[in-house]
C-alpha cells in the first residue's frame, strides 16, 4: 500500500512539474473560449495532450525513482 501511494504521489508531483515546463502556446488555447466565439469547439479546450504527456513522463520518472532509489 505504501508503494502504491508513493508511486501515485510522485507521479502527480513529477507530472505537475513537467506540466509547468510545457510550452505556453499550447496552453494558450484555453483563451479562445473567453475571447472569441467564432472558434470551433475542438480548438477551445485542448489540454489532453499536455496532461497526458506530463503525467506519462511523471509516471516514468516516479517508476525510475521507486526502482532505483528504494
Amino acid at each position: 500500500m505504501d508503494t502504491a501511494f508513493t508511486l501515485v504521489l510522485l507521479t502527480l508531483a513529477y507530472g505537475l512539474c513537467l506540466l509547468s515546463f510545457y510550452p505556453e502556446k499550447y496552453l494558450r488555447k484555453l483563451g479562445y473560449k473567453t475571447y472569441t466565439t467564432n472558434t470551433p469547439e475542438y480548438k477551445k479546450l485542448r489540454l489532453s495532450e499536455p496532461l497526458f504527456l506530463s503525467l506519462l513522463g511523471g509516471y516514468i520518472m516516479a517508476f525510475v525513482v521507486m526502482v532505483f532509489f528504494k
